[in-house]
């Protein structure tokens, strides 16, 4: 604890001492001058569970058509073979790694959620991608992993727009600042300097996405093109990295000033976050870990229903209706003709908790073109109502970044005129209610399951699990498929 007060206080202190110093200049010295040993145990233990959940549900996104597209259109660019795609074990361009392992992790909506977004989807393929590359050591790569988050978490927050913009100017730049969670592990695993990280993130700021909500807001329904910009924002954080590593004039200072990267998605800044608990106060640990595929505020009425349904043992055939007080406005879509694509119905809570009662094991098959449009599925989802005050992603998002979350209850109606209720403010995996190592090595087989033989998952667990053990990150690449390729 002593070390992480001092980092802390070096750090910031060396940015008082030098009046031309940025906040630019803060982040990079922050990732340049990161070491493995300044780590306390829990945020490296956190680092490896972060990486067992993403290429967990990468491979389980496998049995989808998003996926199998993602992977043929980047098997045939070709090109040099230096890192794996995850379950495939075709290597391409570490770049073209990125992008397809950071698409995967994001299909099923499986992943972490941070304060301002999915960071894991970047961080890990582009690690993983850069790391298989270079021959990293695991110790780099978890490094790595924390300073992405450190300094994409300090910049997401400091760019935070009010409700007014998001809804009436650019909407919300989650798919815009998320190339910095990638930038920064690719950065850092390519040794650059202080100075050369600083250019990586100017690099970054022509690539980041436009505040868009076009994914979300298409005359029907939802588009998957939404998880295709996770790819999108790994690849180009890698190259970022790499355009900063060739050698490039400028590009400093590209977070600081008026013009700055925050004036592009947002109407205010709060500088202050770029030195809260800088090197002290991971905040990688408020990571919350989705217990189940589909978006966030999903979460709690899936526990909800999950724990009901065992506890009572409730029957599909039994329920009559299921309310969820409040509901949050943009989880509870409903069509009974059924749903465009996969994203659409993982942003329903009525198409996921129907999906859980005719399959409660999650995963691909929820979200296949058949049970979009299944009766049996639409039926039942038309008995989800949401009832009280709709809240808001944005005032949900807000309880979140003070620790805490918003209470709801699931009441289960049944045909006999029995009711059961359950309330959850913390939903499975939060970081108050954290799952057991127990529990994600379980939903790990579960996920890996549909790619992977049996004895390669077990495996697979066991690497991850130790990483700092690893010598070369290309031990990893080789577990992640079923037949090594030569």
């Amino acid at each position: 604890m002593e070390a992480e007060v001092l980092l802390s206080f070096d750090i910031v202190a060396k940015r008082r001492e030098l009046p031309e110093m940025t906040y630019t200049r803060l982040m990079a010295d922050y990732a340049a001058d990161l070491k493995y040993d300044d780590l306390p145990l829990e945020v490296v233990e956190q680092v490896k569970l972060l990486t067992l959940q993403t290429l967990g549900v990468a491979l389980a996104s496998y049995p989808t058509r998003q996926a199998q597209r993602a992977i043929t259109m980047t098997k045939a660019q070709g090109g040099k073979a230096e890192s794996t795609i995850i379950g495939d074990g075709t290597k391409v361009p570490r770049t073209e790694a990125a992008f397809v392992n950071a698409t995967l992790a994001d299909i099923l909506h499986w992943e972490d959620c941070g304060w301002t977004g999915h960071p894991s989807a970047g961080a890990v393929p582009a690690a993983l991608a850069v790391g298989e590359a270079t021959g990293a050591t695991g110790k780099d790569y978890i490094t790595s992993i924390v300073a992405g988050y450190e300094v994409y978490q300090r910049i997401a927050m400091s760019v935070q727009p009010s409700p007014e913009y998001i809804v009436k100017v650019k909407s919300w730049g989650l798919v815009s600042w998320q190339i910095y969670v990638a930038v920064i592990p690719a950065a850092k695993l390519l040794k650059l300097s202080s100075k050369g990280i600083e250019q990586a993130l100017g690099v970054a700021i022509y690539q980041a996405n436009i505040p868009m909500n076009q994914h979300a807001n298409p005359p029907v329904g939802k588009s998957d093109v939404y998880h295709y910009a996770h790819g999108f924002n790994a690849r180009n954080g890698v190259g970022s990295a790499l355009i900063a590593q060739s050698g490039i004039d400028g590009m400093y200072g590209s977070l600081d000033g008026d013009g700055g990267y925050w004036a592009q998605v947002s109407d205010q800044v709060d500088w202050s976050w770029y030195e809260k608990g800088l090197g002290k106060d991971y905040l990688i640990m408020e990571t919350s870990f989705k217990h189940w595929p589909g978006g966030m505020w999903l979460q709690q009425p899936l526990d909800a229903l999950d724990a009901l349904v065992r506890e009572n043992n409730i029957k599909a055939e039994d329920i009559a209706e299921i309310s969820i007080n409040p509901p949050t406005s943009n989880a509870m879509g409903y069509s009974p003709d059924g749903y465009v694509g996969p994203l659409d119905a993982q942003f329903s809570a009525p198409f996921c908790m129907a999906s859980y009662l005719i399959d409660p094991n999650p995963g691909a098959a929820w979200f296949t073109e058949d049970k979009l449009k299944d009766p049996k599925v639409l039926e039942l989802a038309g008995k989800v109502k949401g009832v009280g005050q709709v809240t808001t992603p944005y005032k949900n998002f807000v309880e979140f970044w003070a620790g805490s979350f918003p209470e709801i209850v699931v009441t289960v109606s049944l045909n006999d005129g029995r009711e059961f209720s359950r309330t959850i403010r913390f939903p499975k995996g939060h970081p108050r209610n954290r799952m057991s190592l127990d529990e994600f090595k379980d939903r790990f087989r579960l996920q890996a399951s549909v790619r992977l033989e049996p004895d390669r998952v077990e495996k697979a667990i066991d690497i991850i699990l130790n990483l700092e053990n690893v010598t070369d990150m290309s031990e990893v690449g080789e577990l992640l498929h079923n037949t090594p390729t030569t």
